[in-house]
């Protein structure tokens, strides 16, 4: 048997002493990091899928169990991969990371609950390294139970983000296709490529190569990289669910500013977050066509070390980025140089396969309800909870407040940037497919002129 390939319980590290050294080994920023991950997570009854028993799942590999684990890893031919990149960055990416093991052979890397997958499909493709050459990785979740922050034991600094395919009962069928990956590395480097005219509010979190076994192509990884202001810890992104999520010694983030911070929760909010992401939505779309999946695990605040918001946004996770093509082509953008999996590019980069998403009109609802429910519904609630619980000082917080605040924001920024008004202000968590509709007026006009 691969040495690499051994019974789950010999990956686990969780309540060891040699788990906590390996995490001591990470900068402090990135512990930093990893405590909003997997400490200040929020509602988990509703937002995890997980509802039964699934005795092919460990609960321990879980976010808020913060197991440390070895991760296993298959070793791969090259030419047995698709290796989805910008061709030469993506070699590059390889080379400077610990998943290239040689000019010939890749360091696959598999979620220690999915073995039983990839040894009934890889078969003798895979083999361990000789002891000379022998790399430990260590991997702990994130918020998304099949995306790991893993560095090489010994090496911290070669941490990075990879998400990795998984199926369970519980979890569901979360596996990356080929397609998917190309998605996401292709979307990723049209961003990245793109940055110079991007808005300053936006930052991201860079997916430059995909790895897809071709024996097992619904099976493969995606490694995310760390922007080096969050490796030096002169940022601290910390995911949207954190305002609201906490635990025993890491109370929510919104707690925290306010603690420090004069004034209300209403006003707060306003300032930090409901004007400056309806801003910059809005100029994301109209400007440069490119729509987010906005809810509040892939879209982070921008802190300093000392925790004050920079008024600037992270997103994570191309996978559910969306690009309006023809809106790009009149506002006189280039085509993009390179994109994987063009061969299928309806199923790639128009839809997500999801009925009816391949309507611009759909994706503007789905991003609007990802941040208008999952968002601030959900800051709304935790609020009302913290008012009725003298949590914090009453202030009037009223269902609808955040969301009636955020449509203003929207329907001003689009005033400023095009002169285009509605008749009647109203809440558009509540009538969405009406202000979609506004939106796609808008849309006309910037394509007509």
């Amino acid at each position: 048997m691969d040495t690499r390939i051994r019974p789950l319980r010999e990956h686990l590290l969780h309540g060891d002493a040699t788990a906590n050294e390996l995490v001591q080994q990470l900068p402090l920023a990135l512990r930093r990091v990893l405590d909003f991950e997997q400490k200040n997570l929020w509602r988990l009854d509703r937002f995890r899928a997980c509802s039964h028993a699934d005795d092919a799942f460990d609960p321990r590999f879980l976010p808020e169990s913060s197991v440390v684990f070895e991760l296993p890893y298959v070793i791969i031919q090259k030419k047995s991969l698709y290796i989805l990149g910008g061709l030469s960055e993506g070699e590059s990416v390889l080379q400077n990371s610990w998943l290239d093991r040689c000019d010939s052979e890749v360091r696959f890397p598999i979620h220690p609950t999915q073995l039983h997958e990839y040894s009934e499909h890889l078969g003798k493709a895979h083999r361990a390294d000789p002891p000379e050459r022998d790399v430990r990785l260590v991997g702990t979740p994130t918020s998304s139970v099949r995306t790991l922050l893993v560095w090489r034991d010994g090496l911290p600094h070669s941490a990075a983000f990879v998400k990795l395919s998984l199926r369970s009962e519980s979890l569901g069928d979360r596996r990356l296709s080929r397609r998917q990956v190309a998605s996401s590395v292709g979307l990723s480097h049209f961003v990245h490529n793109s940055r110079s005219a991007l808005p300053t509010g936006l930052q991201y979190f860079a997916e430059p190569v995909g790895l897809v076994p071709r024996r097992t192509p619904q099976v493969g990884a995606i490694l995310r990289t760390i922007p080096e202001e969050v490796v030096d810890g002169s940022v601290i992104p910390a995911p949207l669910f954190a305002l609201m999520g906490g635990t025993q010694g890491h109370p929510p983030l919104l707690l925290q500013l306010l603690r420090r911070k004069h004034g209300t929760a209403r006003d707060l909010l306003d300032e930090m977050l409901l004007a400056t992401f309806a801003k910059l939505w809005i100029a994301l779309v109209f400007d440069h066509g490119l729509i987010l999946e906005a809810h509040g695990q892939d879209l982070l605040l921008a802190m300093s070390p000392n925790l004050e918001p920079l008024g600037t946004f992270y997103y994570r996770d191309f996978e559910g980025l969306t690009v309006d093509w023809a809106l790009r082509r009149a506002r006189g953008f280039l085509e993009p140089t390179f994109l994987p999996h063009t061969f299928e590019w309806f199923s790639t980069y128009e839809t997500w396969g999801y009925p009816r998403y391949q309507m611009l009109a759909t994706k503007l609802w789905v991003s609007l309800t990802d941040f208008l429910e999952l968002v601030l519904a959900e800051l709304e609630y935790a609020l009302l909870k913290w008012q009725l619980s003298a949590t914090i000082a009453p202030e009037g917080i009223e269902s609808g407040v955040l969301t009636r605040i955020y449509s203003a924001h929207l329907r001003e920024a689009i005033r400023e940037k095009f002169g285009l008004i509605e008749a009647a202000d109203y809440d558009i968590r509540h009538q969405r497919h009406r202000f979609v509709k506004f939106l796609m007026r808008v849309r006309h006009e910037i394509l007509t002129q």
